[in-house]
């Protein structure tokens, strides 16, 4: 379990676990050029970039100081975009359009790059691909939305709009992003996940609890949405973190499943349903067939839980969840791991705004 562990959050990275829809990409098409505008989080981007040109990375970066450190690094940046019009790689150019990090944290900040060049003639498809932004990205082309994978290169692109996507396409995309949020990017939600499991081994109170925290968080979620619940990332992400500090520290000390503990799992769900409402406020949903891609990312989500809980029953509770010492050599010391974990996340999101 503790190797588990560790698996996730090296493939989670930073507590701030959301990177899903923090950038976006807008190309738009002139008379033989095109430009593209991609908007993303300045200190993860600038320490991306440093870490790929082999610099010792800054934490808490002012606005002048992300500015002389963009102005530093910015020759490299083209270097780390590749850009192809029917399979043929074009120059470009890129660099810093706009750069605001205001005192105030309560504001948002977000670095703005603009990238331009040629346009063949007659071209028909655009193929992109940015070494600098990972997790998700929704790139919009000729008013049609699609999905990035992190610096994977993308499909040949139409640039020129074509039907729009139908209701299967839309639900098909928002399953995998609600899925995949989970799983791999979710890491601080997969271990409060691993923390429902650990106190209860046995199947029926488990999905009890699960239920719970599905009902509220898709509830949060549609009213969040919808405008009828607003809360800033700020104060939703660090109480995140304090939920799954909070159930490992209870599984350490409960003698087993306590009566509270479903209402106490669907009040957790409330607020995870904020969290992922950030994540599909960053992603847009469409305009037509708004309801069914709000079920569809929920089912995603519902289907990367499930995922997490089928792995531990496969790798771990099948095995050995009877065993007299399950308690004291597992379900303990995994859940202080995971305590521990969750601690340095609320302060991380904290200190991070």
């Amino acid at each position: 379990m503790l190797g588990l562990l560790a698996l996730f959050l090296l493939l989670g990275g930073s507590g701030a676990a959301h990177e899903i829809g923090d950038s976006q990409i807008v190309v738009e098409l002139g008379d033989g050029t095109w430009t593209a505008r991609i908007v993303t989080a300045p200190t993860a981007f600038i320490n991306r970039l440093e870490q790929a040109e082999k610099r010792e990375q800054g934490q808490a970066f002012t606005q002048a100081a992300a500015a002389a450190r963009l102005q530093e690094l910015a020759p490299s940046l083209p270097g780390y975009l590749r850009i192809r019009f029917d399979g043929q790689p074009v120059a470009a150019t890129l660099a810093v359009e706009q750069l605001l990090m205001p005192e105030d944290q309560s504001q948002p900040a977000f670095l703005v790059l603009r990238a331009e060049g040629p346009l063949p003639a007659a071209a028909k498809t655009l193929t992109w691909q940015f070494d600098l932004l990972p997790g998700q990205q929704a790139l919009l082309l000729s008013g049609q939305v699609h999905w990035v994978d992190g610096s994977a290169a993308t499909p040949p692109l139409p640039l020129w709009p074509g039907p729009p996507p139908t209701l299967i396409q839309i639900v098909g995309q928002y399953l995998h992003l609600g899925f995949i949020h989970i799983v791999p990017d979710g890491p601080d939600h997969v271990l409060f996940v691993l923390g429902l499991v650990l106190l209860t081994t046995r199947m029926r109170p488990l999905l009890v609890q699960v239920t719970a925290f599905t009902a509220a968080h898709c509830l949060t979620l549609a009213l969040a949405l919808y405008g009828a619940v607003d809360l800033p990332a700020r104060i939703v992400e660090p109480l995140i973190a304090l939920s799954i500090a909070y159930v490992a520290v209870e599984n350490i000390f409960a003698r087993g499943l306590t009566p509270w503990r479903p209402a106490l799992i669907f009040g957790f769900g409330l607020l995870h349903g904020l969290g992922f409402a950030g994540v599909l406020t960053d992603l847009g949903l469409p305009t037509d067939n708004r309801a069914a891609a709000l079920v569809a990312f929920n089912i995603g989500i519902e289907a990367g839980q499930l995922a997490v809980i089928a792995m531990a029953y496969l790798l771990l509770l099948h095995w050995f969840k009877d065993r007299p010492w399950f308690k004291v050599r597992v379900t303990q010391p995994a859940s202080a791991v995971i305590a521990l974990v969750g601690l340095y996340w609320t302060a991380e999101r904290i200190l991070t705004g």
